[in-house]
C-alpha cells in the first residue's frame, strides 16, 4: 500500500531560474585558421569562442550575484524534481520569500549599472580585442536587457486530488495511485537530502575535533568558526524541512543543538574538555540515528 504524505498543507513547491549574458561570440575566421592551421579534415573539429569582455570584471559580478541567489535556494528548500522545481516548507516561505526579493532587487540594480556603462565597456574593448573585435558582435542597450531575467516562482504541490478528467473509474485510481507514488518517492528523496547534510557535517564535525598526539603531544586539528556555526544554522534548517516529521532527524538535530548550546569556537579550541565531550556526542549522534 502505497504511503501518503499530505505535504501539500505544510509544503509548497518554488522554482528558480536566471539568466544571465554569456559575453561570447563564435569567431569564424579565427575556428577556420585554427582547423586549417592543425590540418583538420573536419571543418566542426574546433570552435573558437571570443569572450566578448575578456578583461572586464562587470559581469562577473553579475554571475556571482545569481550563483549566491542559487546556492540559498538549495540550502534552503529540498529537491523535488528533474525540471528544477524545489520543496519549500510554507513555515519558511515569508524568510525565503524576502530573502529571494532581495537578490532579485539587488539583480535588477547591478544589471542597471552594467548596461549603463556597457557603451563605455564597448570601446575599451576595442583594444582589449584587437584584431578579434567586431562592433556588431555586441548586442544594443535594449537587446542585452532581454538577455538578463530573475525569476521566482512558487507553486502547490500537486495531490491525487487533482485528477478531473473523465477517464473512467480505473484509469481515475490508477493516475492517483501513480501520483500518490511519485509523491513518496520524491518527499523519500527529498528527506535523505536533509539527511545527508546533517550526517555530512556531523562527520566533518567528529574529524576536526578530533585531537591527534605526535610524541605524546596533544594536536587538535584545525577547523574554522563555521563548523559550530554551520552546525547551529542546519540544526534550525533540518526542523524547518522535516516535512514529514521524521523522528530520527528531530532526535539528531535537537540532540546537536542542545550539546553545541553554549559552546563556542574559541571554547572548542582552547578546552580540551569541553572538545572532547561535544565529539563523543557527535559520534554518539553518528552511530545511533539511522541516516
Amino acid at each position: 500500500m502505497t504511503t501518503r504524505y499530505n505535504i501539500d498543507t505544510c509544503s509548497m513547491l518554488t522554482e528558480f531560474n536566471a539568466s544571465v549574458w554569456t559575453a561570447r561570440k563564435l569567431d569564424k575566421s579565427a575556428t577556420e585558421e585554427v582547423v586549417s592551421n592543425k590540418n583538420a579534415k573536419a571543418k566542426d573539429a574546433a570552435r573558437v569562442n571570443k569572450h566578448l569582455l575578456a578583461g572586464r570584471p562587470e559581469l562577473d559580478v553579475i554571475q556571482q550575484l545569481v550563483g549566491r541567489a542559487r546556492t540559498y535556494v538549495y540550502d534552503n528548500t529540498l529537491p523535488w524534481s528533474d525540471s528544477g522545481l524545489r520543496l519549500l516548507p510554507t513555515i519558511n516561505f515569508e524568510k525565503f520569500a524576502t530573502k529571494m526579493n532581495e537578490f532579485e532587487d539587488e539583480f535588477t540594480d547591478t544589471v542597471k549599472k552594467f548596461v549603463d556603462i556597457y557603451p563605455t565597456l564597448i570601446t575599451a574593448q576595442a583594444m582589449a580585442l584587437g584584431d578579434m573585435f567586431k562592433r556588431d558582435d555586441f548586442p544594443t542597450q535594449n537587446e542585452l536587457l532581454t538577455k538578463f531575467a530573475f525569476r521566482v516562482n512558487y507553486l502547490p504541490v500537486p495531490t491525487s486530488g487533482d485528477f478531473r478528467i473523465d477517464v473512467g473509474n480505473a484509469a481515475t485510481a490508477e493516475l492517483r495511485e501513480r501520483l500518490e507514488r511519485v509523491t513518496k518517492e520524491r518527499v523519500d528523496s527529498a528527506m535523505a537530502d536533509i539527511r545527508m547534510r546533517l550526517r555530512d557535517h556531523l562527520a566533518r564535525m567528529s574529524d576536526r575535533l578530533t585531537t591527534d598526539y605526535v610524541g605524546g603531544e596533544a594536536k587538535p586539528r584545525r577547523f574554522h568558526d563555521t563548523l559550530v556555526d554551520g552546525a547551529l544554522e542546519l540544526c534550525d534548517l533540518a526542523k524547518a524541512l522535516n516535512v514529514v516529521n521524521d523522528p530520527d532527524l528531530e532526535r539528531s538535530r535537537a540532540h546537536l543543538e542542545q550539546v553545541l548550546t553554549g559552546v563556542t569556537p574559541t571554547d572548542l579550541r582552547k578546552n580540551e574538555a569541553i572538545r572532547q565531550d561535544v565529539k563523543k556526542n557527535v559520534d554518539s549522534i553518528l552511530d545511533k540515528f539511522t541516516f
